[in-house]
C-alpha cells in the first residue's frame, strides 16, 4: 500500500489546481484562436458576394474581381475553416456554379435582369456558406463557456476539497499539537492526541508527543516520588541528628541518672514512632537489671523477676522483639529491646539510630565507670597525701612530744626541777608547734582550683597573705597560654603557699616577688623571691616541715627546686619542670 506524506498530498493536491487552470488556460486560448479564423473565413465569404455583384455590373472590373473570387477560392485559412465547419460539399458546389455564373454572365444572350437573378441565386448559396460559419463559430464560442464553467466547478471543487482536507488533515492536528504543547509547558503531561492513526508526518508526530507525554509524565512523577522520599530521608536525618546531638551534650555534660534515661527513651520513641521501646541497664556480674525504663512515660515496668543476661548476651532478635546490646570494648552494661512485630515495619534511619542510640548509651556508661574509677584513684591518692602530710608533720610532732613526756615522766621519779621546766618549755612549744601544722594542714586540704583557673586561685591566695601580713606580694603570671592539668595548678599553688607563708614568718622582709613563666625550651618556671634577711645554710630544724613540703611537691611534679639566698639579700625559692601539654607535644 503506498504511503503518501502530508506534504506530497498538499503538493499533489496544488499540482491539480495548477494544471485545471493551465489546461483550462490552454484550452481557451486554443479554441478563440479557431474563432479568430471563422471571423476571418466571414469575411472572406462577404468579400465574395461583393465581388460577385461586382463582376456582373460591370466590365472594367470584372477581370479584379474574377481574380478576389479565384484567390478566395484557393485561400488555405478558408479552407481549413470550410472543413472545420463540414462545409466543404457546399463550398465545392458554390466554386462549381461560381464558374456557371461567370460563363453565363460572359454570354449575350441573357439579359441583365437574367444575370443579376443568376448572381442572386449565387449570393444566396454564399450566404448559406457565410451562415454556416457562422454557426460554427458560436459552437465554438459555446464550447468555450461551457468548457470555462465546467473547468470553474472542477477547479472550485478541488480548491474546496483541497481546503477541507487541509483543514482536517493539517489544520486540526496542528492546532491540537499546539494546544498540546501549550499544556505540557503549563506542566500537565495528561495530553492525548487523536491523529494517531495514519501514517503521514502528522500522525507520526503525534503519536511521538503522546509517548513523550507518558514518558515526561512517568519520569516527573517518578522524580517528585524520588524528592518525596528524598525529602523525607534528609527529614529523618536532621530529626536523627538533632536527637543525636541532644543526647550527646547530655551525656557529656553531667552524669546521665535515671530521670535523663526516662526522658531519652521517651524523646527516643517519639522520634522513631516506636511506642514500645524498653531500655534495661544491667551491672557487670548481675542478671537482673538495676535499672528498666520504657517509652511511654507512664509506663515503668518492673521486670525484678526476669532474668535478662542471656538477652544481653545473646543479642538475638526475634519476630516479636529488636534488641541492641549496649556494649563497648567487652563490657556489657544492658540492652535497648523493641517489643512487638516490627522486623517487617521497622525503617533503616530507625534502625541505625537505634543502633547509635545503644552505642551512645555504652559510650556514656564507659565514660561513666572511667570517671568512678577515676574519682576512686584521686580519692585513694589525696587520702595517701593526707598521709603522708600526717606522717611529716602531726606524727612527727607527736613522736617529738611522746618523747618530752617519757622525760618528763623521768625527771617526776627524780624530782629534777630543771628537767621539768626544760620538758615544760619543750612541750609549749611542740604543742604550738603541732597546732600551726595542723591549721596549715587544714588550709592545704581545703585548697582548690575552681573553673576559673590557677591565676584566681593565686590572686585570692595573695590577698589571704596580704590580710595576714603588711608585706607587699606581687604575683606576675605570664602563662596564661599553658594548659596546665589540675594536678599541677594545685601542686604549684601549694608550693607557692608554703614558700610564701616560711618568707612571711622567718624572712623579716617588706616584699614578696611571685612570678611564673615559661621557658624557650616550653618549660613552666616558678621563682618567689623576697627582700628578707636571707635563709640559713642549714635551713632544716626541728618541727618545721614548709621546706619539706615544697620538695615533696616539687617531686610530685618530676621538677627541679632551687632554695637559695639572694645576692642583693633575700631568698629565692626557684622551681622548674616540664607540663603535661609540652611532654605530649614533644612525643
Amino acid at each position: 500500500m503506498n504511503r503518501y506524506s502530508v506534504i506530497t498530498k498538499i503538493n499533489l493536491s496544488l499540482t491539480a489546481i495548477i494544471v485545471m487552470a493551465v489546461s483550462t488556460i490552454l484550452v481557451s486560448y486554443w479554441l478563440s484562436d479557431q474563432a479568430d479564423n471563422d471571423a476571418y473565413a466571414i469575411n472572406v465569404a462577404g468579400s465574395l458576394r461583393m465581388q460577385s455583384y461586382r463582376y456582373a455590373s460591370s466590365e472594367s472590373v470584372r477581370e479584379d474581381a474574377r481574380s478576389v473570387v479565384n484567390s478566395a477560392w484557393e485561400d488555405p485559412v478558408m479552407r481549413n475553416v470550410i472543413r472545420e465547419a463540414n462545409l466543404t460539399e457546399l463550398f465545392e458546389l458554390l466554386q462549381s456554379r461560381w464558374i456557371n455564373v461567370q460563363s453565363s454572365l460572359k454570354s449575350a444572350v441573357l439579359s441583365d435582369a437574367e444575370k443579376l437573378r443568376l448572381v442572386d441565386d449565387f449570393v444566396i448559396g454564399l450566404n448559406t456558406l457565410v451562415l454556416g460559419i457562422q454557426k460554427n463559430a458560436e459552437a465554438k464560442i459555446r464550447a468555450i463557456r461551457t468548457f470555462q464553467v465546467i473547468a470553474f466547478f472542477i477547479t472550485v471543487i478541488l480548491s474546496v476539497a483541497a481546503i477541507y482536507w487541509v483543514y482536517l488533515r493539517l489544520t486540526l492536528p496542528l492546532a491540537e499539537l499546539t494546544n498540546a504543547a501549550r499544556q505540557v509547558g503549563r506542566g500537565d503531561f495528561t495530553c492525548n492526541l487523536a491523529n494517531t492513526e495514519g501514517q503521514d508526518e502528522l500522525s507520526l508526530l503525534s503519536k511521538s508527543f503522546n509517548q513523550m507525554c507518558r514518558a515526561i509524565a512517568y519520569m516527573y512523577e517518578s522524580l517528585e516520588k524520588q524528592v518525596d522520599e528524598k525529602t523525607t530521608e534528609l527529614r529523618n536525618s536532621n530529626t536523627t541528628l538533632t536527637f543525636l546531638y541532644k543526647l550527646a551534650w547530655q551525656t557529656s555534660t553531667h552524669e546521665i541518672r535515671k530521670d535523663d534515661f526516662s526522658q531519652i527513651i521517651y524523646e527516643l520513641s517519639r522520634v522513631t514512632g516506636i511506642a514500645d521501646i524498653e531500655l534495661c541497664l544491667l551491672t557487670e556480674s548481675g542478671d537482673i537489671p538495676y535499672l528498666q525504663v520504657n517509652g511511654t512515660k507512664d509506663n515503668d515496668p518492673d521486670c525484678a523477676s526476669r532474668n535478662c543476661r542471656d538477652c544481653v548476651a545473646g543479642n538475638s532478635s526475634t519476630d516479636q522483639q529488636l534488641r541492641y546490646a549496649i556494649s563497648r570494648e567487652n563490657t556489657e552494661y544492658g540492652v535497648l529491646v523493641i517489643h512487638g512485630n516490627c522486623n517487617d515495619d521497622i525503617q533503616q534511619w530507625q534502625d541505625e539510630l537505634l543502633r547509635s542510640v545503644a552505642t551512645q548509651f555504652a559510650i556514656a556508661l564507659s565514660l561513666q565507670g572511667e570517671e568512678e574509677k577515676i574519682r576512686r584513684i584521686t580519692l585513694m591518692n589525696e587520702r595517701n597525701t593526707i598521709a603522708r602530710e600526717l606522717h611529716d608533720s602531726l606524727a612527727q610532732a607527736l613522736s617529738y612530744l611522746k618523747i618530752q613526756v617519757t622525760r618528763l615522766n623521768r625527771a617526776l621519779a627524780k624530782n629534777d626541777q630543771a628537767i621539768m621546766m626544760d620538758v615544760s618549755n619543750e612541750l609549749k612549744n611542740g604543742l604550738d608547734s603541732a597546732y600551726r601544722q595542723l591549721r596549715e594542714l587544714l588550709t592545704t586540704f581545703r585548697l582548690k582550683v575552681d573553673g576559673k583557673g590557677l591565676i584566681t586561685a593565686l590572686q585570692k591566695t595573695v590577698e589571704q597573705f596580704q590580710e595576714q601580713s603588711s608585706m607587699e606580694i606581687t604575683l606576675d603570671y605570664d602563662i596564661l597560654h599553658a594548659p596546665l592539668s589540675p594536678q599541677e595548678e594545685i601542686h604549684l599553688l601549694q608550693i607557692i603557699r608554703e614558700a610564701c607563708r616560711n618568707a612571711i614568718n622567718h624572712s623579716h622582709g617588706k616584699r614578696i616577688l611571685i612570678k611564673l613563666t615559661a621557658t624557650p625550651d616550653k618549660k613552666i618556671l616558678l621563682s618567689i623571691e623576697d627582700d628578707g634577711i636571707g635563709i640559713d645554710t642549714n635551713p632544716e630544724k626541728l618541727n618545721h616541715y614548709g621546706l619539706a613540703i615544697i620538695q615533696e611537691r616539687s617531686h610530685q611534679l618530676n621538677g627541679d627546686v632551687r632554695i637559695q639566698g639572694r645576692a642583693d639579700g633575700g631568698t629565692g625559692v626557684y622551681f622548674e619542670f616540664m607540663p603535661e601539654y609540652s611532654k605530649a607535644r614533644t612525643a
